[in-house]
């Protein structure tokens, strides 16, 4: 099982080179969050300029991405900045590239291994320009209503439910009365915060900042100053909202009150301050 993250900004987790052996050698990555015993993974993959793998890119495990920056070819389809990507594992495609370079939030559901076999893919590929897609405003969620939230629905796994959008955050949302009842889910939630910002219990969040968090566990309530876009992920399951009987007050000025696991620990005496606007 992964541990709790709630939350970390990216930018301070340093950056890693991709070994020879591995199905993305030379570039760089960063974990945000990954299972010991599964090799399952949240991370950031930086692709160099000029980064190029040829041959058969098939690997064990189900690959899931959002492109934040830059341009990723794989064979004849171009996924630029917001685009979504998902590769079913044993999935067959040649080359992959990139010109100018490209960074991508990625998701391995295991351990991400060269896969050498005969086998197909139990699915087919999914690539959505999030860009130009139209935002869903018709959450009707009365206990998010101060939020104003829109929605963009990336993939829904027909099997187990798993869900995976992006969300939008009007400006100026907070609870009525500075106060509101907590949700929690059954399934595991995770998220990473692409533009904006986003103030709950554990502080202001903005963009790099990450969580996951298991099922099970209150939060919020939320607001924001000038809204956000998150990526949202619902893993092991199907998303449910269950909310609490009572509520719990909301500040814009909490401070960064983490949860980190150990050897994140040291982030939580240092957070990472974003540059001045002026």
């Amino acid at each position: 099982m992964r541990p709790h993250i709630e939350f970390i900004q990216a930018q301070l987790i340093p950056w890693r080179r991709i070994g020879q052996d591995a199905a993305r050698p030379d570039a760089e990555y960063k974990f945000l969050s990954r299972d010991e015993e599964t090799g399952a993974c949240s991370a950031i993959i930086r692709y160099p300029p000029g980064w190029r793998r040829e041959g058969d890119n098939r690997i064990v495990a189900d690959e899931e991405f959002y492109v934040l920056d830059g341009e990723l070819w794989v064979d004849d389809a171009v996924f630029g900045h917001d685009c979504y990507g998902f590769f079913p594992a044993k999935h067959h495609h040649g080359a992959i590239a990139t010109c100018k370079g490209a960074v991508v939030l990625t998701f391995f559901d295991r351990e991400p291994d060269v896969y050498i076999g005969d086998e197909t893919a139990r699915c087919d590929p999914i690539r959505i320009d999030a860009l130009h897609m139209p935002w869903d405003m018709t959450l009707n969620d009365p206990k998010l209503a101060h939020l104003g939230i829109s929605r963009k629905d990336l993939r829904t796994d027909p099997e187990t439910g798993e869900r995976t959008f992006l969300s939008m955050v009007l400006p100026h949302s907070e609870p009525p009365g500075l106060e509101g009842s907590q949700e929690s889910h059954p399934v595991v939630e995770e998220a990473y915060l692409i533009s904006g910002s986003l103030t709950g219990p554990h502080g202001t969040m903005v963009p790099g900042a990450y969580f996951w968090r298991p099922p099970g566990i209150p939060h919020g309530p939320f607001g924001t100053r000038w809204g956000c876009v998150s990526l949202i992920r619902f893993v092991g399951g199907k998303h449910v909202n269950v909310w609490s009987e009572t509520k719990a007050p909301f500040d814009f000025n909490a401070p960064y009150a983490p949860v980190l696991p150990e050897e994140l620990s040291a982030f939580t005496y240092a957070p990472w301050t974003p540059p001045p606007r002026y």
